[in-house]
């Protein structure tokens, strides 16, 4: 029996030794497959669109108040939405630049002129020019990160659904950003202290080639007792390069005002 257990042990400590060895490597194999395909869903989203500009007729309803207007985006350098009046007179403008947002109030013939910084919750939400453009053009993104590379390294993907659906979270301000199982952006979120940001989009549409673009948003954001819904329908989507310049001059009747008060006199 010892003399049996001499040759026996060996061999079991051999086949204990290979199936760790297996088990391990299996395990490694496993959690390389899944950082690769983290990463593939990333770079996915962060991509830029294979169009440069955007433009739509806009089906606006501000918390309740319905209202029509124009998109018109073109990437890295201007974004426009603007607001009319029985869909013929525009009242209202808003332009995000890459250095500034300028608002106007056409009707009372006001503008004002602000920077990012002065944004409220500017701090929190990381706000800026690309993020304003990647929450318009439907991409993930992580703020003060222009460059997708550098981007890349402070996004993580969470967790997978049974839909399919990924969970990736930006390590620094932690928006999580919801991917359906086509790699389409649905959601994102972030929350803190006192506010929660929102956004959803929809009915998906292709525009150039296999690109789809949502021609649905809904836009929410709660701070404290404040709960602002934004709910935003586009048609008439054109991805052409168009002449409309990338900032609107003022003309000499607009005096330049106070955001707040600004927003005073404008009701839509």
């Amino acid at each position: 029996m010892m003399r049996s257990l001499r040759y026996i042990l060996p061999v079991l400590i051999a086949a204990l030794l290979l199936g760790g060895c297996r088990s391990q490597s299996a395990l490694r194999k496993q959690k390389a497959k899944e950082e690769q395909e983290s990463a593939r869903i990333i770079h996915t989203l962060l991509e830029a669109p294979p169009v440069q500009e955007l433009t739509a007729s806009l089906s606006l309803n501000l918390s309740g108040t319905k209202v029509s207007g124009q998109l018109r985006m073109r990437r890295g350098r201007s974004i426009q939405i603007s607001a009319s009046m029985l869909g013929l007179v525009e009242v209202a403008r808003i332009e995000f630049l890459p250095d500034m947002v300028i608002v106007m109030d056409k009707f009372h013939n006001l503008y004002s002129v602000c920077h990012y910084a002065d944004i409220p919750y500017r701090n929190e939400l990381g706000l800026d020019f690309e993020v304003v453009q990647a929450f318009l053009w439907n991409r993930i993104f992580a703020p003060g990160s222009a460059n997708p590379a550098n981007a890349a390294t402070r996004l993580r993907l969470d967790r997978t659904d049974e839909q399919g659906r990924s969970y990736i979270r930006d390590i620094e301000y932690g928006y999580e950003f919801v991917a359906n199982a086509d790699g389409r952006l649905e959601s994102l979120n972030r929350s803190g202290s006192g506010y929660i940001f929102h956004m959803d989009y929809s009915d998906f549409t292709a525009l150039s080639g296999k690109w789809k673009y949502p021609l649905g948003l809904n836009f929410q954001v709660k701070v404290s007792n404040t709960d602002v819904n934004v709910q935003a329908r586009m048609s008439s989507v054109s991805t052409d390069n168009k002449t409309w310049p990338d900032r609107t001059q003022v003309t000499r009747r607009m005096k330049q005002v106070s955001l707040d008060e600004l927003l005073d006199n404008l009701d839509l």
